[in-house]
């Protein structure tokens, strides 16, 4: 099993990676395998992918998504 830093890594390069999303409008922080990503975003799809990939990475048990959406 990962370590929370660990998995807080995993997530951190998985936003990363993604083109959409910008890492520093994410705040990621976990615990025993829950991850909660706060901040806030531009646009409805950033907020959704950035669940998505949080969801896939292994060692994930569950998402809670706390990122408001503010249109600018």
């Amino acid at each position: 099993m990962k370590t929370n830093k660990e998995l807080k890594q995993d997530v951190l390069n998985a936003i990363n990676s993604e083109r959409l999303l910008n890492a520093t409008e994410i705040g990621v922080t976990v615990k025993n395998g829950v991850v909660t990503l706060t901040g806030i975003v531009d646009n409805a799809l950033k907020k959704i992918e950035a669940e998505i990939v949080t969801r896939n990475i292994p060692g994930v048990k569950t998402v809670i998504e706390k990122i408001e959406v503010v249109f600018l």
